[in-house]
């Protein structure tokens, strides 16, 4: 809750100095929250994701700790053959938390990866043919069922709209978030 009103706050300052003209409403507002803000940790750290600018930054509520470049869902879809195989490749918007962490993690391929690949999709869920290590990196946080902030061998393409869902991180970038979020810490992403 604490970093809900926070982000709130925040974007509501952003909304306020950005606008020549400040309505009343957004005054008072900004003054509700900031009375509630001050009983909180000013030093609580959160991560924002802006999938627009494909920017991940970590912060407090008095300022950007790190800012780092990343890449995030192209929001492409794909269809296979069945009905039931479809998909929208985004990165979901929301707020989140850190579920857990994970080095040198296991990719387990999804379906819809060997219908992308033009390949024979496995029977069982332990075909060896669904299990790769280092194409996510050295690092994942995961912070929603499916979805993880991951490293990638394609640095190239951060900063673009490129990816299946997951927020991608160069492996500097990720080694220093990984060893600075904790499990728990809130994730917000719009």
């Amino acid at each position: 809750m604490k970093n809900y009103i926070t982000f709130l706050i925040i974007s509501i300052q952003q909304l306020l100095f950005q606008s020549a003209i400040a309505d009343d409403f957004l005054w008072s507002e900004r003054r509700r929250l900031l009375t509630i803000v001050d009983t909180l940790s000013f030093s609580e750290e959160y991560v924002v994701i802006n999938t627009q600018e494909n920017e991940l930054s970590l912060r407090t509520v008095e300022k950007d700790l790190y800012v780092a470049t990343c890449a995030t869902g192209s929001g492409r879809k794909l269809e296979g053959e069945k009905k039931w195989y479809k998909w929208q490749f985004y990165t979901p918007p929301g707020k989140f938390k850190i579920e857990r962490k994970s080095k040198d993690p296991l990719w387990i391929r999804p379906t819809w990866d060997f219908i992308e690949n033009n390949e024979e999709i496995p029977i069982f869920a332990e075909d060896r043919r669904r299990f790769q290590r280092g194409l996510l990196g050295e690092y994942a946080l995961y912070f929603a069922p499916g979805y993880m902030i991951h490293g990638t061998v394609f640095e190239i393409n951060l900063g673009k709209s490129i990816t299946h869902g997951c927020v991608r991180l160069g492996s500097e970038d990720l080694a220093f978030l990984f060893e600075e979020v904790d499990v728990g810490c809130a994730v917000y992403i719009y």
